[in-house]
């Protein structure tokens, strides 16, 4: 019940994302360049880098909560995810030689604001985790193969300088229909189902303001015209 609660918002969300957000329709009309897709890059390495310690916190409240079996979900879990900041290195190495402007090293506003609502999740209801990283993946598998499309189709960004997304849009691909029968089986009580709805709604909402952010930042450099400082690899 909670799973299927879960699938309904991530795709309705998928579906409106890709018809009216400028993440898409930029894409569609050629103009996202290399600048945007450096500072998406930038700021999806920062929160990709806190998986594991995000996994950690998470494991550390579901022990102090006597949750067995969350906590071991969690563990295995953690081991899949680590080394996947070094795609979004690999990605930014491509992307740099192609730089005109600013690219900052700090993430926006928009992604800490992301991740200190994940970190607050975590401590408030490790089991609400389960919600935000399924919203994470399966926003990936819905939304990532059309828009690396549009992005090396209109915007001549190779696929080859996106393994971050390609390569997790095969992964989680695989794991979907695991993560909701998981989520079914570690989250039981019925009481849990509106917050856990609620998680995956402020997950989507706080995605959709970093995808807008990026775009926005990446526009104000490019009309300054700044001499480029990539993020360091």
């Amino acid at each position: 019940m909670i799973a299927d609660a879960l699938r309904v918002e991530v795709e309705r969300y998928a579906t409106r994302v890709q018809k009216d957000h400028p993440i898409f329709t930029r894409a569609a009309d050629g103009t996202l360049s290399f600048e945007h897709i450096a500072l998406y890059l930038a700021n999806l390495r920062f929160l990709v880098g806190q998986t594991v310690s995000h996994m950690d916190r998470a494991i550390g409240c579901a022990e102090a909560r006597g949750d067995a079996a969350l906590s071991a979900h969690l563990a295995e879990k953690r081991e899949e995810e680590r080394g996947h900041d070094v795609w979004a290195d690999r990605d930014l190495r491509c992307v740099r030689p192609h730089l005109r402007t600013v690219v900052v090293n700090a993430p926006n506003e928009a992604m800490r604001a992301l991740v200190r609502f994940v970190e607050s999740t975590i401590d408030r209801d490790p089991s609400l985790y389960l919600s935000y990283m399924f919203v994470a993946e399966y926003l990936t598998v819905l939304c990532g193969p059309s828009w690396l499309r549009l992005l090396e189709e209109r915007c001549g960004i190779p696929t080859s300088s996106m393994t971050v997304i390609g390569n997790h849009v095969e992964l989680d691909r695989e794991h979907t229909e695991e993560a909701l029968a998981l989520i079914d089986q570690l989250v039981t009580d019925p009481r849990k189902l509106a917050p856990m709805r609620q998680v995956a709604r402020d997950a989507i909402d706080r995605f959709d303001r970093f995808f807008a952010a990026f775009i926005e930042e990446a526009d104000r450099h490019v009309a300054r015209d700044v001499r480029v400082q990539a993020p360091a690899a």
